[in-house]
């Protein structure tokens, strides 16, 4: 995973058991309770859903994920403020993704984003084989972050997100551009949480 993030201001973590048990309850709750988010954001899913309260440990774990070496060069020259500001969770939702349903180009507002993944129920490679496309041209269930090159071209890297995902995290600047594409062999639901970290001011 670091090779794929090499030049991105991009980290990936996993979670302790307790906060990732904390978080699969807390998205059943926002789902339960149906505190519907799809006005706040731009996805192509029916079911998003607000998470309003957090244990303070999560949010330190959070907190400290931005200390990452991906993020001190970002951190270095953010020279705005003339005195040291704490970074905070500011909000927080949870994505219930069925078949065929996207998340199309976008990005965040704040200072860090991240997503979580709790439940991916397809298969990659059954995934591949739905358009028998060729590897380069198969963005099938991806998640892809999206850069701009120096010569106008763009540099798409594409996450293949599969099972062994599930507890572990991306954070990312929050102006990263990313997408998610359909995935069409299960009906179970892709389920991940994403949030914006601001600086408290």
């Amino acid at each position: 995973m670091t090779n794929l993030f090499e030049h991105l201001s991009i980290a990936s973590f996993e979670l302790e058991k307790k906060n990732f048990e904390w978080l699969k309850k807390a998205s059943q709750t926002s789902k339960k309770n149906n505190l519907k988010y799809n006005k706040n954001l731009i996805g192509h899913m029916k079911e998003e859903y607000e998470i309003k309260d957090w244990p303070k440990s999560f949010e330190l774990f959070l907190m400290k994920c931005t200390q990452h070496d991906a993020f001190k060069s970002f951190l270095n020259n953010f020279s705005i403020l003339s005195d040291n500001k704490p970074i905070y969770l500011n909000n927080m939702w949870v994505n219930y993704q069925k078949k065929h349903e996207f998340n199309p180009i976008h990005n965040h507002n704040g200072l860090f984003s991240f997503i979580i993944f709790i439940k991916i129920p397809y298969d990659l490679k059954k995934e591949d084989k739905y358009f028998n496309l060729p590897d380069k041209q198969n963005n099938t269930s991806r998640l892809v972050f999206l850069n701009s090159e120096p010569d106008g071209s763009i540099l798409d890297t594409n996450v293949d997100v599969d099972k062994s995902f599930e507890g572990k995290m991306f954070m990312f600047l929050s102006k990263q551009t990313h997408m998610v594409y359909p995935f069409y062999t299960s009906d179970g639901y892709r389920i991940t949480v994403s949030g914006n970290m601001r600086i408290k001011v």
